[in-house]
């Protein structure tokens, strides 16, 4: 594909999917894929990249803790839904390395108590 041409798909037209922010799972806009290899059927959601609000905290110095069960390991873990975006003021008094972190629900908990703060 060149200067951003869609082809349409004989069987699905624009064949979108719907973008989901990798944090907290909202909504943030449409893709549109168009003929895919074997003119397959896009998929109806797809988890990639921040949603504005979510990408808000990480342009501005900040973080994104995002609290998973307790003993979930490796790359994606089985999120609660809950999580913080933490100023860069607190990422760094706390030595927080990295824009995105996951966080065991019994840490977060001690750490952030019971309520859900969401990124603005």
């Amino acid at each position: 594909m060149k200067n951003n041409d869609i082809f349409l798909s004989p069987k699905h037209g624009l064949n979108p999917s719907i973008l989901h922010c990798i944090c907290c799972g909202e909504d943030y806009g449409i893709a549109l894929l168009g003929k895919l290899k074997g003119d397959k059927e896009a998929p109806k959601e797809i988890s990639q990249g921040l949603c504005p609000k979510c990408q808000n905290v990480v342009d501005q110095g900040g973080a994104l803790i995002i609290e998973v069960r307790d003993g979930e390991t490796g790359d994606n873990p089985y999120r609660t839904g809950r999580l913080v975006g933490v100023s860069k003021n607190f990422k760094e008094k706390y030595h927080i390395e990295h824009a995105l972190m996951y966080m065991e629900k019994s840490s977060f908990s001690k750490v952030f108590g019971n309520v859900t703060f969401t990124p603005k």
